[in-house]
């Protein structure tokens, strides 16, 4: 089946919009508010959208080597990042250390603002990998010809109690919030065409979305509901078929491309970069455009040098089981 590169395009994009709204020097609005409006909930989409059934036992144990794998590797990582700056500054504070350690096993996002369990370090941006999981292997089992009517109960309903009830470990309810999204994006698959008077509702409910109401899956908060899911799927859309304009810019594209391929690895790396601050201690210049720059850069690099390891792994594993292969015949 051929790859469609209008996908890696927009989870391209989609993660350079992650990183640039985590930026706090980018004004919150309108900027990152417009942002926070749809790019997580097109991460879902995308994903969904990828969707086909498999084996309960085996999608389960796919999903945890492909998300919570990279999950506990990106964690590990920050935990030895802070040991090693407690070893070599002789510090006496384990504070940054116990904290990740506990965040790690929390697996939440941010602060919640629930009437229990709300009160626990944060992991960070990688709350999306365990989330991810929990959606994709719930909607796995869902009954085929109700999956976008339960999705959209199961949304409602653990929007409501991750919101205002209790934070259940590992983002389980952010991941049962976002299910909806992900239903969405499976059903796309089987629509051909949009027609106008949907385009005028989903821009309409969009923009109500922006002026009134917070998109927050890692909370999880979405204010007007149906509104926002509209707004949120609308604007994902926009940004599919803005991928299939950028193809025509051959080098865009193909850096687009490359980043949505390596989507994982830039988020992991993002994370490392946000919690562990390099980009703030290599902006010398202490100017904000340039941390903004660094928090996209280091990440792109991060990415690049760990898949290039990789590729130099697999073709040496490669060429070793060839070898292997001669002698044997």
């Amino acid at each position: 089946m051929k790859r469609n590169v209008a996908l890696d395009i927009t989870k391209g994009i989609a993660i350079l919009l992650v990183i640039i709204g985590h930026c706090g020097c980018i004004p919150y609005w309108p900027v990152r508010h417009i942002i926070f409006s749809f790019h997580m909930p097109l991460f879902f989409l995308v994903s969904g959208y990828l969707y086909k059934k498999k084996e309960v036992k085996e999608a389960l144990r796919r999903d945890i080597i492909h998300l919570g794998i990279p999950y506990l590797l990106t964690c590990l990582a920050i935990l030895f990042y802070y040991l090693l700056y407690f070893i070599i500054t002789k510090s006496h504070n384990i504070e940054p250390l116990q904290r990740y350690a506990i965040a790690s096993i929390w697996g939440s996002g941010t602060i919640h603002k629930c009437k229990y369990l709300a009160d626990h370090p944060s992991i960070g941006a990688i709350w999306f990998l365990p989330a991810l999981l929990v959606c994709k292997n719930v909607y796995n089992v869902l009954p085929s010809r109700s999956r976008l009517l339960v999705s959209f109960l199961l949304f409602v309903i653990a929007t409501i109690v991750g919101r205002y009830l209790i934070f259940i470990p590992f983002s389980v309810l952010s991941g049962l919030s976002a299910i909806i999204f992900y239903a969405i994006g499976d059903y796309l698959k089987s629509v051909q065409r949009i027609s106008f008077i949907y385009w005028i509702i989903g821009l309409a409910c969009w923009f109500v979305s922006i002026k009134y109401s917070h998109i927050n899956i890692v909370q999880p908060q979405l204010d007007l509901y149906f509104i926002d899911v509209v707004g949120a799927t609308c604007a994902s859309i926009l940004v599919y078929l803005l991928s299939g304009q950028i193809l025509r810019v051959a080098f865009l594209s193909r850096c687009l491309q490359w980043i949505g391929e390596k989507t994982l690895y830039v988020l992991c790396f993002h994370l490392v970069d946000l919690d562990c601050g390099f980009s703030e201690r290599l902006n010398v210049f202490n100017i904000s455009i340039f941390t903004v720059a660094l928090r996209i850069v280091l990440p792109i690099m991060g990415a690049f040098c760990l898949s290039y390891c990789l590729s130099i792994i697999n073709e040496n594993g490669s060429a070793s089981k060839l070898s292997i292969t001669k002698r044997f015949l």
